[in-house]
């Protein structure tokens, strides 16, 4: 893994960082799916039975749960400068060019940080819609921060679920960009355009994420 710091265009990231409006997406389904539970909850209540009732209680929890995630969702996912500053760089390049997107592929070390454990290489894919400034070719370079996942209790060690997202989704100061390129070891692009054409073998896995 290698450290990369750079001022982050706040505005512009979160317009094109797709794990923002990704989440945005989910802050408006979350508020949706809660009104409609809240709606349930005052229909079944009023009817006034006991089974009505009872459900329309769990309805209630339903719709607090998901109103909760509305507000809470945005804190949890941080600034967009706190979220590169967490994470490591890594090499990806576009794996895959489809009509409406491309498939990012990128070599990352599922090892976690601090528990000892050798380095583990993996390949992780991600589709996005697009990447400004990045042409849509196979092999194109796109340097980016290595986003962790989930871990399970079985190992803890490894991380099962990785994303790439984009230096440039959070600059249009090419320059910048450049700058993360370089920042990454010549050999560890080598090694991942060797293995573009494992792409799909990527893709076909539970969590996109395959070690090596």
């Amino acid at each position: 893994m290698t450290e990369f710091n750079f001022t982050v265009d706040e505005s512009f990231a979160r317009t094109h960082n797709e794990f923002f409006r990704d989440a945005r997406r989910f802050q408006w389904s979350a508020g949706i799916l809660g009104l409609l539970f809240l709606v349930a909850t005052v229909v079944l209540v009023l009817v006034g039975t006991g089974l009505t009732v009872t459900v329309g209680v769990a309805c209630g929890i339903m719709a607090l749960l998901c109103l909760v995630m509305v507000p809470v969702l945005p804190r949890q996912l941080g600034s967009p400068q706190s979220y590169y500053d967490r994470y490591d760089l890594v090499p990806a390049v576009v794996a895959k060019v489809n009509p409406r997107d491309v498939v990012l592929l990128a070599l990352v070390d599922t090892a976690v940080d601090g528990t000892g454990e050798p380095s583990t290489p993996a390949l992780a894919v991600r589709t996005v819609t697009s990447v400004p400034g990045i042409r849509r070719v196979v092999g194109e370079h796109v340097p980016s921060m290595a986003v962790t996942g989930m871990r399970t209790t079985r190992n803890r060690n490894h991380w099962e679920e990785i994303s790439p997202m984009p230096v440039a989704w959070g600059t249009k100061d090419r320059a910048v960009i450049d700058a993360a390129d370089g920042a990454v070891p010549a050999g560890r692009w080598r090694k991942l355009e060797g293995l573009v054409g494992r792409v799909d073998e990527v893709e076909a896995t539970r969590r996109r994420l395959l070690e090596l």
